[in-house]
């Protein structure tokens, strides 16, 4: 713990919302393209309920990354979640979103490949000012638990990255009726991700 922890307060313009029992943050993929990502929220109790509802239109889609922001030490309202959504998707670094084809409407869609999207994620909710357990996400002192401007012991509280095996996910697409190369992209991801020494092995 840091020695700011006693001096967290809630964030003045949201404090006189009611918080959600849930609220996430959460960045998804299509396996057969890693050049693109899906940034979004979600109220619902568990993510991946959000993004089943993705896979009625497109059975490739998987979560690569949530935050629980309903853990955070002072919660989450509606409109903070909102607001950071608003805030992630202007932000030039993601890219411009992608258009729905058939309304020409944004989409939640980004030309930014996954790994980069977390990245800047992480500093935006860090940067913000959240805290977990009254500790900060934003680690400003110089030591083990310092990743980049991450308070790692803070950040693991509320982050899980989704990384199956290579293996267990061929199988899963085969025993789909899929061929494994459909979704070779992400296959490959995976492989290097499990090779020893990647920098994402320590959100495991």
């Amino acid at each position: 713990m840091n020695d700011e922890q006693e001096l967290l307060e809630p964030n003045p313009v949201y404090k006189d919302y009611p918080t959600k029992k849930h609220g996430w943050i959460y960045i998804a993929v299509d396996m057969r393209d890693l050049s693109f990502s899906k940034i979004g929220l979600t109220t619902e109790e568990v993510p991946a309920r959000r993004v089943a509802q993705g896979r009625t239109y497109n059975p490739f889609i998987t979560l690569f990354t949530t935050y629980d922001l309903g853990r955070s030490t002072f919660g989450i309202s509606q409109q903070e979640l909102n607001a950071i959504e608003g805030n992630i998707h202007r932000r030039s670094v993601f890219g411009y979103p992608r258009k729905h084809l058939d309304s020409g409407r944004d989409s939640e869609w980004f030309p930014i490949n996954p790994d980069d999207a977390e990245g800047q994620v992480d500093l935006v909710l860090a940067k913000r000012g959240f805290s977990v357990d009254h500790e900060h996400l934003y680690e400003v002192y110089d030591n083990a638990n310092n990743l980049h401007g991450l308070n790692l012991r803070a950040m693991r509280k509320i982050k899980k990255i989704y990384r199956p095996l290579p293996g267990q996910m061929r199988q899963l697409a085969e025993e789909a009726g899929y061929s494994a190369r459909l979704i070779r992209p992400y296959l490959d991801y995976l492989e290097e991700f499990y090779t020893e020494g990647h920098h994402g092995q320590v959100w495991l």
